[in-house]
């Protein structure tokens, strides 16, 4: 530690974030393309129709419920998700019977064609809410080491935000005093602008969190305070539930859902219903649950409207019941994720949360610019630790996007009818990321940066090629169609393409300008040695005349 409390404060802002820096680099990029993780999944199943803008809901409501009476009549829990701005196809799903051994059933969810009713054949692809869930769970890790893995590194992030303040006390001020192209002061400006520029996001990402599971992160102390029981009513309180639904085993006619949906539609004077669930499907207990788009942070009762199935008459009695506590926890989740966010704010996120990716890179960058001139001294080389440093900087922060690019080129080459596609898709992603983890060690560190910002430009510039040679989605159909589902993914993979190239090019200049400026100076210092060469020559001639 340090003499004063700021020093202190610096050393661990400094090292917190060089031990934990790649896996929270990781956390912001998956987590940020979470938050169009609908919008991955639909781009990666290409057998999607396109958007059908002329269908109503109530034709696609008794396509629905007629496929399922028939593919799922004996099950008793239906799911129906209608077109949405963020995902623009007709789905239905449903849970069977646990098997023995297991705690709850397989979840089958499929897509139907709006128009005829009938099942579309998709591939088997993790989607982009496998990418989603890798910045909580990670891969090939068990599920609660995983938890406790990115609750250990959200908290170090947290505290490097809050040192980050301390001992930056001059960083609003800081904002507006950015010094390009100035190497070491460049770099530090970089960072400080990027922790500025989205500072309430990174405080509210992090702290909200720590809140998704707090009965694992507070397992000790909950366990020594409450026995079974009062854990099972504590978290009944902060997860409230819906009262369950029991068959009766009584087989009953259920009232159609377009009729039902006639009803909501005199109750809300928006029309933005997105699910429905049935409960006890044609029993006499059937209830049946229209929930329209999620409008507020917290739970909204007004959102969703509940049916006797068979009656058609509304119950009106709460189906949750939140407290506080529950409100809270609620609030905080539905910020953290963007529950709340129309397509606009969604983007936000998306930036912000790419901001914060970025202000981690340029502080594992800031930490190896530092100590390079030091470094470069030592007659052996730089130090193990320092070219591990600068390895995984390069094959993490540039090669984590290619990895990722390469998780969307396995979606489309991979052969559809292969075994465990999914599971290969993801393969290819950490496969790839391996190599280029790797690589860098057999380059020199410049060469290295250089050749992977231009092969992450060519990668994403060459996506919408690949997709338009091996599907009928191209842009030239889409953006003719109208879908900006299929037609904004091929657009964002352009612009990130374009970003890694501008990128590519302005290293690439740096590092020309850098050895012109070296071979000036070599050249400077020749001349400057000739010169008093000549001089001492002249002195001795002078004195020898004399």
């Amino acid at each position: 530690m340090k003499d004063t409390f700021r020093q202190s404060m610096k050393w661990f802002h400094t090292w917190v974030g060089l031990v934990v820096g790649w896996v929270l680099f990781f956390i912001f990029i998956t987590g940020s393309i979470g938050y169009f993780y609908k919008e991955v999944t639909h781009y990666m199943e290409p057998e999607r129709p396109l958007i059908n803008h002329q269908l109503s809901k109530s034709d696609m409501l008794d396509k629905a419920q007629q496929y399922m009476s028939i593919y799922a009549s004996d099950v008793q829990a239906w799911d129906v998700f209608l077109p949405s701005s963020r995902d623009a196809n007709l789905q239905v799903g449903w849970r069977h019977a646990p098997k023995e051994g297991e705690s709850r059933g397989k979840y089958i969810k499929q897509v139907l064609d709006a128009n005829t009713g009938q099942q579309v054949i998709t591939r088997a692809t993790g989607g982009g809410r496998s990418l989603y869930r890798m910045h909580y769970r990670l891969h090939y890790l068990e599920t609660r080491l995983s938890y406790w893995i990115v609750g250990f590194c959200t908290m170090l992030m947290l505290l490097a935000v809050i040192t980050g303040v301390v001992i930056h006390k001059k960083i609003f001020s800081d904002f507006f005093t950015f010094r390009a192209k100035k190497g070491l002061p460049g770099w530090l400006d970089s960072h400080n602008v990027l922790s500025v520029i989205a500072l309430p996001f990174h405080f509210m990402i992090t702290y909200s969190g720590l809140l998704f599971f707090p009965f694992i992160y507070m397992a000790l102390s909950v366990s020594i305070q409450t026995n079974e029981q009062e854990l099972n009513e504590l978290m009944d309180e902060v997860y409230p539930s819906y009262a369950e639904v029991t068959p009766a085993n009584t087989p009953a006619k259920m009232q159609s859902l377009s009729s039902l949906y006639e009803q909501t539609k005199t109750i809300w004077s928006d029309d933005k219903l997105e699910l429905v669930e049935i409960y006890a499907a044609n029993d006499i207990n059937a209830h049946i649950r229209f929930s329209r788009g999620v409008t507020d942070i917290t739970y909204n009762p007004s959102d969703e409207i509940v049916f006797n199935g068979v009656t058609g008459e509304i119950i009106s009695e709460p189906e949750r019941q939140y407290t506080v506590s529950s409100m809270i926890h609620n609030g905080f989740i539905s910020l953290h994720e963007g529950q709340f966010s129309a397509t606009i704010v969604r983007w936000l996120y998306f930036f912000t949360g790419l901001i914060g990716a970025a202000m981690i890179a340029s502080g594992l960058v800031l930490w190896t610019t530092k100590r390079k001139s030091q470094q470069m001294k030592k007659p052996n080389g730089p130090d193990f630790g320092y070219r591990l440093v600068e390895q995984l900087n390069i094959g993490t922060i540039v090669g984590l996007p290619i990895a990722i690019a390469s998780y969307f080129y396995g979606n489309r080459l991979l052969p559809v009818e292969m075994a465990n596609r999914a599971e290969w898709e993801i393969h290819l992603l950490f496969i790839s990321w391996a190599l280029l983890l790797t690589y860098p060690a057999y380059r020199p560190k410049a060469k290295a940066w250089s050749e992977q910002l231009h092969l992450a430009a060519a990668v994403f510039i060459f996506m919408p090629v690949l997709n338009a040679l091996t599907t009928d989605k191209h842009l030239g159909i889409t953006l003719s169609h109208g879908d900006w589902l299929y037609a904004g993914f091929d657009l964002t993979m352009l612009a990130i393409g374009l970003t890694f190239a501008f990128a590519g090019f302005k290293f690439k200049k740096s590092q020309r300008n850098k050895t012109s400026q070296s071979k000036s100076a070599k050249t400077q210092r020749s001349n400057i040695k000739t010169t008093v060469d000549n001089e001492l020559v002249l002195n001795k001639e002078n004195s020898g005349v004399l």
